[in-house]
């Protein structure tokens, strides 16, 4: 590329195409980088400017004659060549240190996640260490309860804004349900169980009298999210506007002061913050785009549904990886524990197999859940010889489905599969 400019400095070539031509080439580097466009785009249009500045800066007036004009102008050439290439490596190696500090500054998308030996079934509020948590944002929004409205609009006879001491006037439901985020991977911690107070939706909706035509729900939070699901599932009794969690408001973290609750569909539906409703029909022109009409949705994530399928993982004793942390011993027995859910269809049975899904053994359910919340099994296993062997764990919902053992990576439609943990059993 260097060469090339250099040959249109030589020929006498415009000052604008040289820096149209960094602009190509900045661009064709900045396609790598999608991630973090903002700051390349900055990086772009201060080497921009850079260059722009070395290429219009005025020549040394002082010339004798053709032959020191000639000499004059080939020292130019070479000193803004030298210049550019200068230039050109600074911001590059500034782009690099921005992109660096970005992924420093902002959270990872996988979140904080809750799992291990410690999980309980229904979990305290404990926001920092054990409730699984997922955010877009840097900062998360800090909403005054006073001052925050929910307004309900769109396919309505009668639009409506509430306030916060509205809803909390209405009569409240307590509901255990458990969350599950879209990209909870087979046995990882992206899913947590809680109590959740508030007013079904179908309350509010009611009151706002939906037209006939209503098919969708799109609703929308503080911090600019916005996501869709269908209105027959905006209208069932479970799917709740919730203002507390395990007995007290909610935490800033996890929707204060109001969110929805929507069991059975990815945490993704479960929008934090909410502040506004609007019903649609099917002609509206936001359904209508190529991946469907949500934050995650436009992205390609959730082109399968939105409903969660059945999951069971290994929790105890402490799983490191692929494998538990500690030996076993021979002759010592080991309670194996964990989870199994089944979104909005609860769970009937737990099975687990100590030698990689040959054979099959019932589990015991010891702390049942609700259809719509997590339940914890338990499993006793004596070692009899030393060696290495698979643990593999599998669910059946509460309609009699058995949990799908296909593996999907969680990468755009959710995760499928049966969790796999080796164990490593040695000498007592």
């Amino acid at each position: 590329m260097f060469e090339f400019v250099a040959l249109l400095v030589r020929i006498g070539c415009p000052k604008h195409l040289i820096v149209l031509r960094f602009v190509d080439a900045f661009f064709e580097h900045l396609r790598t980088f999608a991630p973090s466009l903002p700051i390349s785009f900055s990086v772009c249009g201060i080497g921009i400017m850079f260059f722009y500045g070395l290429l219009s800066r005025p020549p040394h007036a002082a010339v004798l004659d053709e032959n020191a004009t000639a000499v004059a102008a080939r020292s130019i050439g070479r000193r803004r060549f030298v210049a550019l290439g200068i230039g050109a490596t600074f911001a590059l190696a500034l782009g690099g240190t921005l992109r660096r500090l970005f992924r420093m500054g902002t959270f990872s998308y996988d979140g904080r996640q809750y799992g291990g030996p410690n999980v309980q079934k229904i979990t305290p509020i404990r926001p920092n260490d054990e409730f699984y948590q997922v955010s877009k944002n840097l900062i998360d929004p800090d909403v005054t309860r006073v001052s925050w409205r929910l307004d309900i609009v769109g396919q309505v006879e009668n639009p409506r804004v509430y306030s916060f001491a509205d809803i909390a006037a209405m009569p409240a439901v307590e509901q255990e349900t458990t969350l599950l985020c879209i990209s909870y991977g087979v046995g990882s911690g992206l899913c947590s169980n809680a109590i959740w107070k508030g007013v079904p939706l179908s309350t509010l909706l009611a009151q706002v009298k939906p037209k006939p035509n209503v098919t969708t729900v799109l609703f929308r939070a503080a911090d600019g999210y916005y996501e869709t699901f269908r209105f027959e599932k905006a209208m069932e009794p479970t799917t709740l506007v919730a203002y507390e969690m395990n007995g007290e408001p909610l935490p800033k973290r996890h929707g204060f002061p109001l969110r929805l609750i929507v069991p059975g569909l990815y945490g993704e539906k479960n929008p934090k913050w909410l502040t506004r409703i609007e019903l649609l029909d099917e002609a509206d022109g936001r359904l209508h785009r190529r991946h469907g009409c949500g934050f995650y949705k436009e992205q390609g994530w959730g082109r399968e549904g939105d409903s969660i399928p059945t999951h069971s993982r290994f929790d105890a004793p402490q799983v490191r990886g692929d494998h538990f942390e500690a030996p076993f011993q021979v002759g010592k027995p080991v309670e194996v524990r964990g989870m199994a859910f089944g979104g909005d269809r609860g769970i009937s049975k737990v099975e687990v197999s100590s030698d990689d899904g040959e054979t099959w053994d019932d589990a015991e359910i010891i702390k049942p859940g609700t259809k719509l919340s997590w339940s914890l099994w338990s499993y006793q296993w004596m070692p009899d010889e030393e060696g290495e062997t698979t643990f593999v764990v599998r669910a059946t919902d509460g309609n009699g489905k058995l949990q799908i053992s296909e593996y999907r990576d969680q990468v755009p439609d959710g995760a499928t599969g049966l969790h796999h943990v080796r164990a490593l059993v040695e000498k007592a």
